[in-house]
């Protein structure tokens, strides 16, 4: 496994490389670490926390996924999920409540529902789980280290009470993290929160290492409020700095890419681990195992739907905008069809991402104008879902 971390970094990189990955190569299966990886319930932690899972089980590690029950449910609705992994005798799924009717919409405003309802429910049950041995590996080996999802603290009270190390996982990018983790800095400098009829390009300084070029029209909306006590603000301000307080950091990221905002991180998390881009170094492991190839199917919460591929291989090279807003962002009809209008105007071809649950629409507002239908059919492409690294690879 190729392991890359910047230079205030590297020694715990490799450590991790060789105490973590090299050693469970060298060691019987039954005396490998048993891990437990947890994700937030969301498609694009889910996915690169697959990656991992299957990089750490490539190289010996016995690992337990641990997933939301709706989400696993989902896994195996739109995926081979279990028999991709059922080729490693470690590895075993387990599930856990988030608490959430079925029929919960875990999207838009609402999405934040799910970590009230993490804390209320999962949180206790996870506890009781760790502690009673529920989380046993399928030889009965108890957890040895935890990787947790960033967005995630009650792990790491967990694991100290249960002398169990914690690992932090944060799916963004090392940038994103970073400017997460000093929003507690831009409001003790007053430029948090936004005020009235302020100038969106006013650039944001108290972000070392961003000082220079973040702007305010950077900043993800959440911090983009009037309100210093706004829940979303708060609720990823205290989530963000709690990755200090777990034993390490993994970031999927390296140091090429984000070196100078890596040196600060690793002054807060000083044992940070940068080790990717996982997809690709899954692939290049993958392509040594033929008989695993199939491991490269798309870790989706949703139906994917693979003509857009066909379509994709008809159009020049280079000339595709590729639009998706995510698994959770929730639009009204007024702003999709802006957004529709500039694509059409735009006069490029477009291939447009739109699941079923992305739109909240009102009786009457399914019309289409002309222009749009048509401009579609000319140049664009519209699809529920799609195998999003096989696209963004084309």
């Amino acid at each position: 496994m190729h392991v890359y971390g910047t230079s205030s970094c590297q020694r715990h990189t490799e450590n991790l490389a060789i105490s973590t990955l090299d050693r469970a190569q060298m060691e019987p299966e039954s005396n490998a670490p048993h891990v437990l990886i947890f994700p937030l319930p969301v498609q694009g932690h889910v996915n690169s926390m697959l990656n991992l899972a299957q990089l750490l089980s490539l190289s010996g590690l016995n690992i337990t996924f641990l997933n939301t029950d709706h989400n696993h449910n989902r896994l195996i609705l739109h995926t081979d999920i279990l028999d991709r992994f059922a080729c490693f005798p470690g590895f075993q799924f387990k599930i856990i409540p988030d608490g959430l009717p079925a029929d919960h919409p875990r999207a838009g405003y609402r999405s934040m529902e799910v970590f009230d309802s993490i804390k209320l429910v999962t949180e206790p049950l996870f506890k009781e789980m760790m502690s009673s041995g529920q989380l046993n590996s399928a030889t009965g080996q108890s957890v040895t280290c935890i990787i947790a999802d960033g967005s995630l603290s009650f792990p790491i009270d967990v694991g100290n009470e249960l002398g169990i190390p914690v690992i932090h996982f944060r799916t963004i990018s090392a940038c994103s993290f970073w400017a997460y983790f000093c929003i507690q800095d831009m409001i003790e400098a007053g430029e948090l929160p936004i005020r009235e009829n302020e100038d969106m390009d006013c650039i944001i300084r108290s972000v070392p290492g961003m000082e220079n070029f973040i702007r305010i029209r950077d900043l993800p909306s959440f911090c983009q409020v009037r309100n210093i006590a706004d829940p979303n603000l708060q609720q990823v301000k205290n989530m963000t700095r709690q990755s200090s307080r777990a034993h390490a950091l993994i970031l999927n990221t390296f140091e090429d890419l984000e070196g100078p905002v890596l040196s600060h991180i690793c002054k807060k998390c000083p044992k940070t681990y940068t080790i990717g881009p996982l997809h690709a170094i899954l692939k290049s492991k993958l392509e040594s195992k033929t008989t695993l190839l199939q491991s490269l199917s798309p870790n989706s919460l949703f139906e994917v739907d693979k003509s857009c591929m066909v379509w994709l291989d008809a159009q020049p090279l280079k000339s595709v905008i590729y639009v998706s807003f995510g698994s959770i962002t929730v639009m009204t009809k007024d702003e999709l069809m802006e957004f529709w209008y500039g694509l059409v105007n735009s006069k490029k071809r477009f291939l447009w991402a739109i699941r079923p649950n992305l739109v909240t629409q009102k009786d009457g507002e399914d019309q289409i104008p002309l222009e749009l239908i048509e401009g579609t059919n000319d140049r664009g492409y519209m699809v529920g879902w799609v195998p999003q690294e096989e696209v963004l690879a084309h």
